[in-house]
């Protein structure tokens, strides 16, 4: 038996591309229409960006499906790190890993010039916003950042230990071409790439 997985949606009023996460790898994935019939097929047989057109089997080589797959995401990457009263992290993504005001953090495989107290340690969150995290903490006599690096959660305002969780996308782009007409009513029907025991 594969994994499957069923979900819906309504478009905005201009329906545009959108990424999806799964939780599996993308074996096959079948949208429908509900509001106008129309539906879209793709398989891992086919290339990247490629769809049928299940009606007419026409077969469109480009803003179809893209699988999305990363092995491994326990951590927000850093690209920069402000020396300041407080110091402020800028990350690629802080909803994904649940930041929030009050947690403790710790900062890890970051390059720094090395003339000061080392910006690698953990800290605690003041605000968080979309791509940055406000620490409590001045690192204005901090080392200077220069490049890469971890932030990922040690523990939340009541100090109760965040485990280590996989956050990498397994999922799926929802090509212009396969997302459906505006203010359409959407459904997609996905089965996994490896078999469930």
């Amino acid at each position: 038996m594969a994994q499957m997985k069923v979900f819906g949606w309504t478009n905005p009023a201009a329906a545009v591309a959108r990424n999806e996460s799964i939780g599996f790898t993308v074996g096959e994935i079948t949208v429908t229409d509900v509001t106008n019939g129309n539906q879209w097929y793709w398989n891992s047989s086919m290339a990247d960006a490629y769809y049928v057109l299940v009606s007419t089997g026409a077969v469109t080589t480009s803003n179809g499906f893209t699988p999305l797959s990363q092995s491994t995401a326990v951590a927000a990457t850093i690209s920069g790190f402000t020396n300041a009263a407080p110091g402020v992290i800028t990350v690629n993504d802080t909803a994904t890993f649940g930041f929030a005001a009050g947690d403790t953090i710790k900062v890890s495989e970051l390059a720094d010039d090395d003339t000061a107290t080392s910006l690698n340690g953990t800290f605690t969150v003041a605000s968080v916003t979309a791509t940055t995290i406000t620490l409590v903490e001045d690192t204005s006599l901090y080392s200077v950042y220069v490049s890469g690096g971890k932030v990922s959660r040690v523990s939340d305002t009541d100090g109760k230990a965040i485990p280590v969780e996989n956050q990498a996308i397994q999922g799926i782009t929802l090509g212009t071409g396969v997302v459906g007409g505006n203010n359409a009513v959407m459904v997609a029907v996905v089965h996994g790439e490896n078999v469930v025991v």
